[in-house]
């Protein structure tokens, strides 16, 4: 019956890693969630960048015709 422990020392380490998955679970999706807005934000932030420098451009071009 040594065979008996090794099935329940498996069973017990299964436990354990889904205990620790469901608790890590959470973090994992608030992290993308913050991921995904800092990203989105990001974006935003560069595209008044560009269209900032476009303006100056433009600007640039209107002064020196």
């Amino acid at each position: 019956m040594p065979y008996l422990w090794s099935v329940v020392a498996v069973v017990a380490a299964l436990v354990v890693l889904g205990v620790v998955v469901a608790a890590l679970l959470g973090p994992v999706k608030r992290f993308g969630v913050v991921a995904g807005a800092a990203r989105e934000q990001l974006g935003r932030d560069a595209g008044l960048v560009n269209a900032r420098v476009a303006a100056l451009k433009v600007r640039l071009a209107d002064r020196r015709a």
